[in-house]
């Protein structure tokens, strides 16, 4: 449907050159016709302001969503060893959940687990939610990243805690520094399902209020 006609526009077809497993695939098509929204500006979490967003909530807590989710994560990480997945609040945490299930239902028993934005001032006052062990090897999940600040707190949240990340993978990445960023943390391996490229839609960032009044 046409932007003028909902909420969600469909974009081009993916312009990778792999073979897209069918669960990608699908998953390719419910974040553009429920996450992907063209008709910005949108102020993002890392400040700025895009002409698109992606609300990746509206697909990870959808039925097919949260099973796809899983199962392409369990296909981007099944090759590594590790015990452990999660990430940063709030994005993460179907994330974690889905691939979890998904590993259960093959047999292999990995924990899930989630970073808090901030420690609880209650209770426990956790600042990471699982029962995540000091020294395990970890996989960390985002949805969409921009510059990649957010996977960042979860990084340095485990690494505080003695353990190794094995993986960091994202299903959106909008190529705006992510992988310089979690290069200069010394993560040599990062990966991502999707690109905005595969959406159909530009990179670039829009200037914010304040810049355009600057110029």
């Amino acid at each position: 449907m046409s932007p003028t006609a909902g909420r969600y526009v469909v974009p081009a077809p993916p312009r990778t050159t792999d073979a897209m497993s069918d669960f990608k695939h699908r998953l390719h098509h419910l974040l553009a016709t429920r996450s992907l929204d063209t008709r910005g500006p949108f102020k993002l979490a890392s400040g700025d302001v895009s002409s698109y967003y992606f609300d990746g909530k509206m697909t990870e807590v959808s039925p097919e969503g949260a099973y796809l989710i899983g199962e392409v994560i369990r296909d981007y990480t099944a090759d590594i060893e590790f015990a452990a997945v999660g990430g940063l609040e709030a994005g993460a945490i179907p994330l974690t959940t889905a691939a979890v299930i998904a590993y259960y239902r093959t047999g292999r028993q990995i924990e899930g687990f989630w970073v808090r934005d901030a420690v609880k001032s209650h209770g426990t006052r956790k600042l990471i939610e699982g029962a995540l062990k000091p020294g395990s090897r970890v996989v960390i999940v985002d949805d969409v990243v921009t510059r990649g600040e957010s996977a960042l707190k979860a990084i340095r949240a485990v690494r505080e805690k003695g353990c190794e990340v094995a993986r960091v993978l994202a299903l959106v990445d909008r190529l705006k520094g992510a992988r310089d960023l979690y290069a200069r943390e010394g993560i040599e391996d990062y990966q991502t399902v999707f690109t905005v490229e595969d959406f159909g839609v530009a990179t670039d960032v829009v200037p914010g209020p304040a810049e355009i009044a600057a110029r």
